[in-house]
């Protein structure tokens, strides 16, 4: 069944820096749930790419959950690695 995207309404499901922003986008492509950045072209005058904060992540609001868990789930494995790395 088609949705009709029209009525539907776009939040801000992540804000980040432009790297994690366009990791987070990414992840949601491979889920197949649409999004596109916010605010990613002021970045990119930065002069530390790293430290630039502000970029969002927007979806429709039907994905919501579906976004969040991936995003959730990403953000657990990292620090699970960064951890794992600690102890080696």
């Amino acid at each position: 069944m088609a949705r009709d995207n029209n009525k539907e309404k776009i939040i801000e499901v992540f804000s980040g820096t432009l790297w994690e922003s366009e990791m987070v986008k990414s992840l949601l492509k491979d889920a197949e749930v649409e999004s596109y950045l916010k605010n990613s072209n002021l970045n990119t005058y930065i002069y530390e790419p790293i430290q630039a904060a502000g970029v969002k992540v927007m979806i429709l609001s039907s994905d919501y959950e579906k976004a969040k868990e991936i995003i959730d789930a990403y953000f657990r494995n990292m620090k699970s690695d960064a951890g794992s790395e600690e102890l080696e």
